[in-house]
């Protein structure tokens, strides 16, 4: 859980800043807290004259995190504070930050001399105690440093790491608990969106059975209607009941499934029957599709909603009716499916607002926002369907289905 964060994401720095200030008040030591690069992370508490000067050069400045950075690794890997020499020769302590097993960095205490001899410089650099005792302000400010036993060092050391141990415990038990909230309360959110999703489908699948019985019932009403055309002498009668009953019979068959070109353009060949039927000589249809893409699959009631568009909004309000034209073919990797009429046409505001949700409580322009949804459902937004028209011209709907 705590994977990829650093030591400012664990630990507040503000919090950090503030006991160390506390220990190089009492301790009289020099502080300051390091990330795994050995680079400062937060304001240095009572270092040396010595130490500012070595660090107020470029060349300075790097020797001492690098030097910080070695320091802090050796202490990583001993697990615990790492008493050495720097390169100018003081004593400093490198108390490890640890969290699962990964170092994030060290808190580092010292700038002081002492009488353990044993201790050698940690890495030698162009910074060294012969090169400050070169130089007489360095090596005045070095011999004005503290001079701390070395049981001391080894003492504070050890109050050093049981406070860092203990902060670093209370940090990531805070934020374990923190994440642990965040976590339930996104888990009682998603437990609310599926409780909120079943009511939803208890709601949907209560309204299909519904449906199923008022489709029987119309089923029934149908046939009773085209025995009573029969008897009746109504030829075109039984046949636009006919047609009906076969374009809702295929609604019902093919819900929520993709059926092949041919069986879908039967479909529309039985609606255009019926409004050619219905309108007369008004109403004129073509169907020019290749015959290598007739057993494509696409969805079921797709050219249905384009094509109705374009004779209920299209060809009917035209006092002279028009023609559609539906054609099909091959063009790349995709099927490619035109829909053009020459009726009133679609304002470029009009034609906006139904292909931006506008109209989708709406009645007029509700199919062809359905079926741009199924289309980018299935094949993904780049295969939306692309709408042209034109007022007092016509319309032209271009579909593509793309070759899996």
């Amino acid at each position: 859980m705590l994977s990829g964060k650093n030591l400012k994401d664990i630990i507040d720095v503000e919090v950090l800043q503030n006991i160390q200030d506390r220990l190089a008040e009492i301790t009289g030591l020099a502080y300051n807290i390091v990330d795994f690069k050995g680079n400062p992370i937060n304001n240095y508490s009572n270092f040396s004259e010595f130490c500012k000067k070595m660090r107020s050069t470029k060349e300075g400045m790097k020797t001492c995190c690098d030097t910080n950075a070695h320091a802090g690794l050796e202490a990583a890997i001993r697990q615990k504070p790492y008493i050495f020499k720097c390169p100018a020769g003081l004593v400093d302590v490198a108390t490890p930050i640890i969290v699962n097993n990964n170092y994030l960095g060290a808190v580092f205490f010292g700038q002081v001399r002492t009488n353990n001899d044993k201790l050698v410089p940690i890495k030698e650099s162009g910074y060294n105690s012969i090169t400050c005792k070169k130089n007489a302000e360095l090596e005045k400010d070095y011999q004005n440093t503290l001079y701390v036993d070395y049981y001391k060092i080894e003492a504070i050391s050890s109050l050093v790491d049981i406070i860092v141990n203990q902060l670093i415990e209370k940090s990531v038990l805070d934020l374990l608990q923190e994440e642990l909230n965040f976590n339930n309360i996104k888990f009682m959110k998603e437990r609310e969106e599926r409780v909120k999703f079943e009511n939803q489908l208890k709601t949907y699948e209560l309204k299909l059975l519904q449906s199923q019985l008022n489709s029987h019932f119309v089923f029934n009403i149908l046939n009773t209607i085209t025995s009573l055309a029969l008897i009746e002498d109504a030829p075109k009668t039984q046949e636009v009941v006919y047609s009906l009953s076969e374009i809702f019979r295929y609604s019902l068959k093919n819900t929520e499934c993709e059926v092949v070109l041919e069986e879908e353009l039967k479909n529309v060949i039985r609606y255009l029957k019926i409004q050619s039927i219905r309108f007369g000589k008004r109403i004129n249809y073509k169907i020019d599709i290749d015959e290598k893409i007739k057993k494509v699959k696409i969805p079921s009631m797709l050219l249905q909603c384009f094509v109705e568009n374009s004779i209920i909004h299209g060809l009917c309000p035209k006092k002279e009716g028009g023609t559609i034209n539906i054609k099909g073919y091959f063009s790349e990797n995709n099927v490619v499916i035109t829909i053009k009429d020459d009726g009133i046409g679609i304002s470029e505001d009009e034609l906006f607002s139904i292909l931006n949700e506008k109209y989708k409580k709406k009645f007029k322009g509700i199919g062809i926002y359905n079926a741009n949804e199924i289309l980018a459902s299935y094949y993904g937004e780049e295969y939306r369907a692309e709408i042209k028209s034109e007022v007092n011209v016509g319309t032209i709907v271009r579909v593509k289905i793309p070759l899996t």
